[in-house]
């Protein structure tokens, strides 16, 4: 095989165990499947191709980046990368909070090779890209987490890595960052540079991606082309949304935030009380969301996010704790939010977070449920627009 026709990454056989592995190596768990984060995982990526993985929370997706980056080993299986990895798990990783925005590019080039003149020509590209102006100079940790991104990103453009891994990260930033950062990547893939994207927005998947893996409770459940892989992923998220997570969930996702509470099941109840994963369009709906604190939190702010099937934020759900008591005693609990009437109809997933002065929890895309508008809204749309705007008209003449 031609140098040139080795993929840039390999990965053969791989298995990840949650937690340490057990002190009998004869012993029950070490023959149960279930312990593992990922079962028999193996893809290859070419030079400078792009690969979107694709799955739900607790799928495996976060262990499979730590692998691939080199932050934790393999219990069985093989990972040949070959080229330099640029990877933007978290937004703050490699990064100290106390140095500059410039020290931190620094930092970063460093690792990833670029030294003296190098070094410097890298900062100006890194400083203009990021549009962080006079922060540049400042520490991190007084940064927003939009600023941090900018950041982030900024610095994975610029060092001229064989390979990006990026995470949600595209979803941190204003809008305008977002499409910045999309053309970044179509850039870089153009020079050579081989991507690997995660996310829970099959859409965004497209747009960056050939390839995609669909990953299911740490098996590799789909491999091929980015649209097809989609299709079959959006269809599984429609046939079976509701989320459950028990503790073995929890863990093996070991997603964003603190901790002190984590979202533990998402439902959503009709009039009746009735769990429902079709609604119909214009009737009342309670979203509920089992929770498990294990810590006082008071003033917390909660927000879920309705998206439809492009990955676009059509509505918000939010509670202001300075109008709102938000005071969660530990335990087990449930949060219930009453929407009068349902304006829209589609396909919709929900998004959550939970903060206090910091970040407690993060689902991305967590629920998938489909709308379905009644006969009248059907006939008078004309099978366009995705929501009912109630109004009244005025200013007719009456014959």
């Amino acid at each position: 095989m031609h140098e040139d026709d080795t993929p840039i990454i390999e990965v053969r056989g791989l298995w990840k165990r949650y937690g340490l592995p057990p002190l009998l190596p004869w012993s029950k768990q070490s023959q149960d499947d279930s312990a593992y984060a990922l079962r028999d995982i193996s893809f290859s990526v070419p030079r400078g191709g792009s690969l979107a993985i694709l799955g739900r929370n607790g799928a495996g997706k976060s262990t499979l980046l730590k692998l691939l980056a080199g932050v934790t080993p393999p219990d069985r299986g093989n990972i040949a990368v070959r080229g330099s990895i640029f990877p933007m798990i978290e937004l703050s990783a490699g990064m100290s909070m106390e140095l500059s925005g410039r020290e931190n590019a620094k930092i970063l080039g460093t690792i990833m090779g670029k030294l003296g003149g190098e070094l410097e020509d890298l900062l100006p590209g890194v400083l203009g890209f990021s549009e962080l102006g006079d922060w540049f100079e400042r520490p991190v940790w007084q940064y927003s987490s939009g600023m941090l991104a900018r950041l982030a990103f900024s610095i994975a453009v610029n060092v001229d890595a064989d390979i990006l891994i990026v995470d949600e990260v595209l979803g941190v930033g204003d809008i305008q960052f977002q499409k910045k950062c999309q053309q970044a990547i179509q850039r870089i893939l153009g020079r050579g540079t081989a991507l690997i994207f995660v996310s829970h927005s099959p859409y965004q998947a497209e747009r960056l991606c050939e390839q995609a893996l669909y990953m299911e409770t740490g098996s590799l459940k789909m491999i091929g082309t980015t649209a097809v892989v989609a299709k079959k992923y959006l269809h599984d998220a429609v046939l079976s949304p509701t989320l459950e997570i028990g503790d073995e969930g929890l863990i093996s996702e070991e997603r964003p935030g603190a901790g002190d509470i984590r979202i533990t099941a998402i439902k959503i109840k009709d009039s009746n009380n009735t769990t429902v994963t079709s609604l119909t369009t214009g009737d009342s709906y309670t979203i509920c969301l089992k929770y498990h604190a294990k810590e006082f939190i008071e003033k917390m702010n909660l927000r879920i996010d309705i998206n439809d099937a492009q990955g676009t934020t059509i509505g918000i759900l939010g509670i202001d704790p300075m109008e709102t008591k938000t005071t969660i005693l530990p335990g087990d609990g449930e949060l219930r939010c009453l929407i009068q009437k349902f304006p829209f109809y589609g396909t919709f997933f929900l998004s959550i977070v939970l903060k206090s002065t910091y970040l407690l929890d993060s689902l991305q895309n967590a629920y998938t449920f489909v709308v379905e508008p009644t006969d009248e809204i059907r006939i008078k749309s004309g099978g366009k627009g995705m929501a009912l705007i109630a109004c009244t008209w005025e200013g007719f003449y009456e014959l």
